[in-house]
């Protein structure tokens, strides 16, 4: 969390600033490099860095948010935001009976499966993800 706190604010202001699919792209690249981290931690130093990777996945929440925010009218921004964590919620729901039978086979194989997922999610935002360029008012 100390990791999360320090990064938020002053990247928030820069996401606001510039092209807000950057800090996305960092956001899902630490999402994915979370569960690789913690199944490769070594012992408790090795565990605190996962953790800090873990905290660093916060980098383009305020962007990410904003992105959501931006595509929908402004009328329907609230349930738009609505709308993408029940999908979110819905679609992530399976992964925790998937993790729970890898598990099964293989200790190590949820997280290596989550890291593979997440580089594909991240791989295709990087694609297909909406981008833009800096905010009115602004100055890059």
């Amino acid at each position: 969390m100390i990791a999360a706190t320090l990064v938020y604010l002053p990247l928030a202001k820069m996401s606001d600033r510039m092209n807000r699919k950057p800090f996305v792209l960092l956001t899902f690249g630490f999402f994915a490099l979370f569960p690789l981290a913690l199944v490769l931690a070594a012992g408790p130093v090795w565990l605190a860095v996962a953790f800090v990777v873990a905290g660093l996945r916060e980098t383009g929440e305020p962007a990410r948010k904003a992105l959501i925010v931006d595509l929908a009218a402004a009328g329907a921004r609230g349930r738009a935001v609505g709308l993408y964590y029940l999908l979110r919620g819905l679609a992530v729901f399976p992964a925790s009976l998937v993790g729970g039978w890898l598990w099964t086979m293989d200790r190590r194989l949820p997280f290596y499966a989550a890291f593979a997922v997440g580089v594909a999610g991240c791989l295709v935002h990087a694609r297909w993800g909406p981008a833009d360029g800096p905010r009115e008012g602004h100055s890059k």
